[in-house]
């Protein structure tokens, strides 16, 4: 049986804050050199910061629907939606890298350049378009992301990135204008 140490758990959390803290203020800088989070660490931040980000936008508009689904559907869609985004990268690494990679790093990745796209989400509520802008810093995020933890060039990450949102911007237009 594992014991459990509360100091641990603190100083754990502490150190996971103090991180998302710096990361806020020099995102190119923290997402260069990604920390190195145990899978319990890395559900807490991403269930967390989805839940803040769908209640926040619920808030500001007072939508009691929005709310509920900030607190019981974004965690579900979006950690799903990062599990894919992963298991896509940790792909491309196995058939166009010719190598493996840490999925645990891939998802890591994903979680933290997607911190962008949940602050702009926010206030997607008012003004629609924005949460494009979002993806474009969290696609300029996994640019850096990718070459400096990863050794991609340069040029492929930002063509992957750049696949990615045009892929979002196609399907955002796509569901804006057609109710979906």
């Amino acid at each position: 049986m594992r014991e459990v140490n509360p100091d641990n758990q603190n100083a754990a959390l502490k150190n996971i804050l103090d991180y998302l803290i710096e990361f806020v203020k020099n995102p190119l800088q923290k997402i260069a050199q990604l920390p190195d989070w145990n899978w319990t660490s890395i559900i807490i931040v991403q269930i967390t910061i989805a839940v803040a980000s769908g209640v926040l936008a619920g808030l500001i508009k007072f939508n009691l629907y929005r709310i509920a689904s900030g607190i019981f559907l974004m965690p579900f869609v979006s950690t799903i939606s990062s599990a894919l985004l992963s298991i896509f990268f940790y792909y491309y690494f196995q058939f166009f890298e010719n190598r493996t990679e840490s999925f645990r790093k891939l998802f890591i990745l994903v979680i933290l350049t997607s911190i962008p796209f949940y602050i702009f989400q926010i206030i997607s509520e008012y003004f629609a378009p924005i949460t494009l802008i979002g993806v474009g810093f969290t696609c300029l995020l996994g640019i850096v992301g990718l070459t400096e933890n990863f050794g991609v060039a340069k040029r492929r990450s930002t063509q992957l990135m750049g696949f990615i949102f045009g892929l979002t911007v196609l399907t955002w237009i796509f569901n804006h204008f057609t109710g979906g």
